[in-house]
């Protein structure tokens, strides 16, 4: 546990200096992430005889990023070109090896969908108005919903969750997690308010963190669901106490969409 939280602890400076950089080096770094998240997937798939295209999934990726950051209005169109450039690459290979790979194709796909579209998003949401500021929220709703989940959980977590899936949680940790969220996100509506004068509206807050805490604790137990697919315990062993770097953003990849359009149609 102590390793879990000097990891975090270390972890959060990180996040403060990318994100007052911002611009151009945001970009690079989501890039970085992406590419070792999305590595770290394909390669859980190892163990179970799926192998998948690692290079058109890996370079698709890449500019998969590149195109939200340097162009995010017309992200969702750059995004539906790469995902059929991807699958045509993939095919071309297939016919060129004279085997059928379509286990290992939707896996690449997968990939690409689960892990790149939903990080890009987070480069689309920095580009609205006010997503300097509002990108905090996504973090704020998966990692305060997770602490205060696991902390619960390990100490009165009686009652099973999802036992078949993620044999650890509990209901009580759940219940804990989505409290926590809710009082994230309100806490920093009023921060956001204080210090940048953005609109304060405590039922709005209060509808986002919910959403956003089930969504976290969805990201979760998808990521569970895939591991125990796969055969493996973490995605990877690059953050000590936390596993790899899908397992540190699985909670975070879901919550990205509902902060983005929060933003979009409500947060002005």
């Amino acid at each position: 546990m102590l390793t879990r939280i000097i990891t975090a602890l270390l972890g959060i400076p990180l996040l403060v200096f990318v994100l007052y950089k911002g611009g151009v080096f945001i970009t690079f770094v989501l890039i970085a992430v992406t590419l070792v998240a999305l590595w770290e997937f394909y390669n859980a798939f190892r163990k179970v005889d799926i192998f998948a295209f690692n290079a058109a999934g890996l370079l698709s990726s890449a500019v998969m990023i590149c195109a939200a950051g340097i162009y995010p209005e017309g992200a969702a169109g750059n995004l539906t070109v790469v995902l059929v450039a991807c699958t045509m690459a993939c095919f071309i290979q297939m016919i060129l090896q004279k085997k059928a790979r379509l286990n290992d194709l939707g896996i690449t796909l997968l990939g690409l969908i689960y892990i790149s579209v939903l990080m890009s998003m987070m480069l689309m949401l920095y580009h609205l108005d006010n997503g300097r500021v509002f990108i905090w929220l996504v973090f704020v709703l998966a990692w305060f919903g997770d602490t205060l989940a696991y902390f619960i959980g390990i100490t009165i977590g009686k009652h099973k969750l999802c036992p078949a899936i993620s044999p650890k949680k509990s209901i009580e940790g759940s219940a804990a997690g989505l409290a926590g969220s809710i009082s994230g996100s309100v806490m920093f509506g009023y921060v956001a308010w204080r210090l940048f004068g953005i609109d304060y509206k405590v039922v709005n807050m209060v509808l986002v963190g919910f959403a956003g805490g089930i969504l976290a604790q969805l990201g979760d137990l998808t990521a569970s669901l895939i591991k125990r697919h796969a055969g493996v315990k973490d995605y990877g062993n690059i953050m000590p106490g936390h596993g790899g770097v899908l397992d540190r953003f699985d909670s975070v990849l879901f919550v990205i969409p509902i902060v983005y359009y929060y933003i979009r149609y409500f947060a002005g």
